[in-house]
């Protein structure tokens, strides 16, 4: 995990990803946000990949009571400008992460961050452990243009496991586009049946 973050933090220094707090991320953003404000579950959020909690500062002012910001980065939690007393920020990645058996969240969050990992079907079911009764699961992914590539076939396997209505039932499902950056996005929001 060490190489794998420290390739990260390089990353961050570098303004790799300063691109997220651009305003053609906001849409995505806003859906996220507006989901889970919609659903009512913004009482306590897991964001997992959080980087500099950028979803954090959509969410404040959703009623947001508790929010759990995980990130493999260091210089990226280090960059979140979040308020302390409702925040909790954890270095981790998500296959390596575990809550307390009593911590449960209302939401859950992963924002283009189930490609890095090998079977994002199997992460969706373990965090779903981690959900109130009535808690939700929100994914954003990246959709890149060649069809083979590693993230689309990410996208399938998650697509594939939440489709199965015995363990999932969709609240929402779309596809977004921005044609000012000529990149497009998958949305689902999911909740476990219980």
């Amino acid at each position: 995990m060490e190489e794998l973050s420290d390739d990260w933090d390089r990353q961050y220094e570098a303004g790799r990803w300063h691109f997220l707090n651009d305003i053609k991320e906001a849409a995505r953003y806003g859906i996220l946000s507006a989901w889970l404000g919609q659903t009512g579950t913004t009482q306590a959020v897991l964001d997992v990949g959080c980087g500099e909690a950028i979803l954090y500062h959509y969410l404040k002012s959703s009623g947001l009571q508790r929010y759990c910001g995980v990130d493999l980065s260091e210089i990226a939690l280090g960059n979140a400008n979040v308020a302390e007393e409702c925040v909790q920020l954890v270095q981790s990645d998500l296959e390596s992460f575990h809550v307390k058996t009593a911590d449960k969240f209302s939401a859950i969050v992963f924002n283009e961050v189930l490609y890095f990992c090998e079977e994002p079907e199997l992460q969706l079911n373990r965090y779903a452990k981690f959900l109130d009764d009535d808690g939700v699961i929100a994914i954003s992914m990246y959709t890149p243009a060649r069809e083979k590539s590693g993230a689309n076939r990410s996208i399938q396997k998650v697509w594939g496991e939440t489709d199965k209505s015995d363990h999932w039932k969709v609240l929402d499902d779309l596809e977004l586009k921005s044609y000012s950056k000529n990149v497009g996005w998958k949305l689902r929001l999911v909740r476990p049946v219980r």
